[in-house]
């Protein structure tokens, strides 16, 4: 059986070192990492909520005021209006988004209820190819091999490495965004591309460029979804991975 060696896979990384890199940020999907509630009617057995991917997901009557108890967790005042269960009143598909009333539960035909849920933020997917919503992407100047050392000083989240003289199947790249680059977006996406073309009319030295000014946004090497960076003028972000091919 055929395998890919080591000294194979170092061969990739070099050929993905020599092409151009960039780094990319996309807003993503605002309602990631966010709670949602509103007031939903039962028109049929089945209630499709406006977002999918949910957790925390309580439902309850309308107007429903949860009671309180003592120190020892005895109810001191009674809840008002109705806290369904999940499992008796109603089944919950959080991945859809979807509720389905149940038979014999205490939700009726036709009624309305109050539901309260966290949209998640989701997996990374490996089909993808771009971001939801890219605002720009900067040009990689530090990439590096690099080997995997518990005393390394390079520190990412798969482990500690050091950087190699050697080709290796591990490439290290950092960049640093300036501080008019994506000011202001909220960025909930990162994603390092090869072989990216940008407008060639554009001055030789600039390295930031925007969705607009990307005339071919290459191929999607490596995708992460993060929680909300808020990019300000007055800050740099830095944003750094290790590759392993």
């Amino acid at each position: 059986m055929a395998i890919l060696t080591r000294s194979g896979r170092a061969a990739l990384a070099a050929a993905i070192k020599a092409q151009p890199l960039h780094i990319a940020l996309g807003e993503g999907n605002p309602d990631w990492d966010t709670t949602k509630s509103g007031a939903f009617t039962f028109t049929s057995d089945t209630l499709v909520l406006p977002h999918h991917g949910l957790s925390a997901v309580s439902v309850t009557s309308p107007g429903y005021v949860p009671g309180t108890v003592d120190e020892a967790g005895n109810p001191v005042t009674p809840p008002e209006g109705t806290l369904y269960a999940a499992g008796v009143d109603y089944t919950l598909d959080a991945a859809a988004g979807t509720l389905i009333r149940l038979a014999g539960g205490a939700i009726v035909a036709g009624a309305q209820i109050h539901a309260t849920y966290r949209v998640d933020r989701p997996a990374e997917d490996p089909a993808a190819t771009a971001l939801r919503a890219e605002v720009g992407r900067r040009l990689v100047e530090e990439v590096a091999f690099v080997t995997p050392d518990p005393d390394g000083g390079i520190v990412v989240p798969t482990g500690r490495y050091a950087v190699s003289t050697n080709p290796t199947q591990h490439l290290f790249v950092r960049v640093r965004f300036d501080f008019a680059d994506a000011a202001t977006a909220t960025v909930r996406e990162q994603a390092l591309f090869v072989g990216s073309l940008t407008d060639p009319a554009l001055p030789a030295g600039q390295r930031y460029f925007s969705a607009a000014e990307v005339e071919e946004p290459g191929i999607l090497l490596l995708l992460q979804h993060s929680v909300p960076i808020v990019r300000q003028p007055s800050t740099r972000e830095t944003f750094e991975f290790v590759v392993t091919f």
